[in-house]
């Protein structure tokens, strides 16, 4: 009775033996191994498949190297995304306070330009080239010149075969439109033309042949153009220029495109005399540009225009044509020009309207134009000087920001030490400034002393020395130069905001928004 009951144990090893070479085997194979064995079968079913549907290998070799081209160029976006996050700054004297180090510098911008410089059109290049030096600058012309330069890229694209301009298109814009970041952040109007040029693009039939589809294109950005840019200052111009009056006072601040457009409107057109106050800051000099461009507009003479058909008189209005014609600072406009760190409050007393530009307007009813902005319309609004802003309704934002911290543009600070415009150094510089770096180099000298350590040389004094304050800001530790862009005005300081749509409150601006996402 025993010895059966022996070998049933036996026996029930017996299988679990046999399965220990096979257990054994599985695992010599890693899991790598495995993946990849599981991977070249699967492969291999699909190109069994494709070749019974009629596909040949070199067939499918080609449609696998375009698979990966696409997904390389869909990667190229995040992969620039994520250079410009981790970018170092690269110029380790720069010093940025700790409040603004979220912000991006010129150089974590440039970081990721070399990338993309292959595939990135020669007209994207040149127009980085103006922007980044400040030759193109403000919010109209930026987006104009960049809708110019995108007709010229969508007339030399090429779409590549077994692809479609309406799928392709919109990613070999993408690469333009990332390498334009590295020059500058790009403006809430030219991100609102983004987005719309490819929802147009995604509009266009696959059928439509590319030449057509070119055309097409090229005629909708021209359209845009002159609707929501030309005819809107237009509308602008004519509902802002009801502000103005003969003998009023005028004051603006920097340059805006619709608001020299008003006021050659109101001494050309409508023959109003007025004064003009255009108060402008370091280190863009941007009021200087809107006072060479009224001096260069001229009254036209009465006598240019008559026409006759006479012989003998056409010589005569040749003639008058030819001669140079006075500009309205002379007979229409009589402009005054201060700096914004001059600007008294006797300047104000006979102020009677304020115009401001705008670089975008915010779903809350903010302000975000040119740095200066909000404290003009602030003085203005103590004195309870009406303040008007015009802005077109392609800038305007659904986005909401309560102060210029959070989202702003980092320029270069050596801008505000290096003043190429200006040909002799200020004859005066700032008291408070020199007793501040004069405060400094004693305490450090104090802090030499104490330490036992002997100057070999005393030191000079700033105030008597003709050498810029500013010149060795680097070398010290208490002094950051922040060069910001723009700022933000809050609703309470602006009175009206005239747009394409009418005057309307400033908080009224998401019934704008949805004025223009309707249309």
């Amino acid at each position: 009775m025993s010895e059966p009951a022996t070998e049933a144990p036996a026996q029930a090893k017996a299988p679990a033996q046999a399965k220990v070479p096979a257990e054994s085997e599985s695992k010599t194979l890693s899991n790598k191994e495995l993946k990849e064995l599981k991977k070249k079968e699967k492969a291999a079913k699909r190109a069994a498949q494709k070749e019974a549907a009629g596909i040949s290998p070199e067939q499918q070799e080609q449609m696998a190297q375009q698979k990966m081209e696409k997904k390389k160029q869909l990667a190229t976006n995040t992969n620039l995304k994520k250079q410009l996050s981790q970018a170092v700054v690269k110029d380790q004297d720069m010093k940025i306070p700790a409040l603004f180090s979220h912000l991006e510098t010129r150089e974590q911008r440039n970081a990721s330009s070399p990338t993309v410089s292959h595939i990135v059109h020669p007209s994207i290049l040149t127009l980085s080239l103006h922007f980044a030096n400040h030759k193109i600058v403000g919010s109209t012309a930026r987006l104009r010149s960049m809708l110019e330069v995108f007709k010229t890229v969508i007339q030399d694209y090429k779409t590549p075969e077994n692809t479609t301009l309406t799928r392709h298109l919109t990613g070999h814009l993408s690469h333009q439109i990332e390498y334009l970041k590295s020059s500058r952040p790009l403006s809430m109007s030219m991100g609102n033309a983004i987005r719309w040029l490819k929802q147009e693009i995604s509009l266009i039939s696959i059928d439509t042949p590319e030449k057509e589809a070119k055309e097409i294109l090229s005629g909708r950005i021209d359209d845009f153009i002159r609707e929501k840019l030309e005819l809107s200052d237009q509308l602008i111009v004519e509902n802002a220029s009801q502000h103005i009056s003969n003998g009023s006072t005028v004051l603006t601040f920097g340059h805006s495109e619709v608001l020299l457009k008003l006021f050659q409107y109101c001494a050309l057109e409508q023959d109003k005399s007025f004064n003009l106050v255009i108060v402008d800051s370091r280190p863009l000099f941007e009021g200087k540009r809107l006072l060479t461009e009224l001096v260069a507009t001229t009254v036209p003479d009465s006598s240019s225009r008559t026409e006759t058909d006479a012989d003998s008189e056409s010589s005569s209005i040749i003639a008058r044509r030819s001669a140079p014609q006075p500009p309205i600072t002379k007979q229409k406009i009589k402009v005054n020009y201060v700096l914004i760190n001059l600007l008294l409050s006797t300047i104000f007393e006979d102020v009677d309207c304020v115009f401001l530009g705008a670089h975008a307007m915010l779903s809350n009813g903010h302000l975000y134009s040119r740095v200066g902005t909000a404290m003009v319309a602030m003085m203005a609004h103590r004195r309870n000087i009406p303040v008007l802003t015009c802005c077109e309704s392609i800038k305007f934002s659904d986005r909401v920001q309560l102060d210029s911290v959070t989202t702003n543009e980092l320029a270069d600070p050596e801008d505000l030490v290096k003043d190429s415009s200006r040909k002799q150094p200020p004859q005066q510089g700032s008291l408070a400034l020199e007793q501040f770096l004069k405060e400094v180099e004693l305490a450090e000298r104090e802090k030499k002393t104490k330490a036992g350590k002997k100057e070999k040389e005393p030191a000079k004094d700033i105030l008597l020395t003709d050498k810029s304050p500013l010149a060795d800001w680097k070398s010290l530790p208490s002094l950051n130069l922040l060069n910001i862009m723009y700022d933000l005005t809050p609703p309470s300081y602006i009175n009206k905001v005239v747009t394409e749509l009418g005057s309307l409150p400033p908080l009224s601006v998401p019934v704008i928004l949805r004025e223009y996402k309707s249309g």
